[in-house]
């Protein structure tokens, strides 16, 4: 009698649905630098809201059939309240899109790789100005990731998990005020590990400043 075949399950895929072109880059860079080939990055140029953001989103995973998929924004991006994207969270769990945010605007993450802020940030030229100096004349629009920060993902790796840690510490001290944690990034780079595996930064080791042993 013949034996049956073990089928192989399907590769897992994850997909990152931007709200802006630097959040795409950033997480483009990633991709590349970690060489995470199943997981793909979609800026989306229009939208109307994050519910619109969402449902877009939910048509991508549909068609590419993505075992996981996420929203990525800031609040200051899309003028939205931490209490509005909490209202959010059901909808985008019924669609099967995950939501990741940064409060205010994506370069909190870029920061906490340096200190945790002392008190809540609801200024994002704060930030900004903050990363000026350790970043190379750091800017936030998406020209500044094409350019002097071309490699700001292999830049910051090393301190991806004081990074961590400072966003933990960062959300016990505002979350209580806000109602919402000012990032919940770590979930979606659980997710990443989860889904693509760990990062091969062996062909970047010279970027990295590495040796081999």
């Amino acid at each position: 009698m013949a034996r049956k075949r073990i089928k192989d399950e399907p590769r897992r895929t994850i997909l990152i649905v931007t709200a802006t072109e630097a959040e795409a880059l950033y997480f483009s860079q990633m991709r590349k630098d970690c060489r995470f080939s199943n997981m793909t990055v979609q800026w989306v140029e229009t939208f109307k809201d994050l519910s619109n953001l969402i449902t877009i989103a939910s048509h991508m995973r549909n068609s590419g059939n993505f075992s996981s998929v996420w929203v990525l924004f800031g609040l200051s991006n899309l003028e939205i309240s931490p209490t509005q994207v909490k209202e959010l969270i059901p909808f985008a769990t019924k669609k099967k899109v995950k939501l990741a945010w940064t409060n205010p605007s994506f370069p909190l993450w870029y920061l906490l790789h340096l200190q945790s802020p002392r008190g809540f940030v609801s200024d994002a030229s704060v930030i900004n100005k903050a990363l000026v100096s350790p970043l190379g004349g750091f800017s936030d629009d998406a020209n500044y990731l094409l350019t002097d920060g071309l490699n700001l993902h292999l830049k910051l790796y090393p301190y991806k998990a004081k990074a961590a840690v400072n966003a933990s510490d960062y959300n016990s001290l505002v979350e209580g005020k806000l109602g919402l944690a000012a990032t919940n990034l770590i979930t979606l780079f659980n997710d990443i590990t989860d889904v693509c595996g760990l990062a091969d930064l062996t062909h970047n080791q010279k970027q990295l400043g590495m040796k081999k042993s």
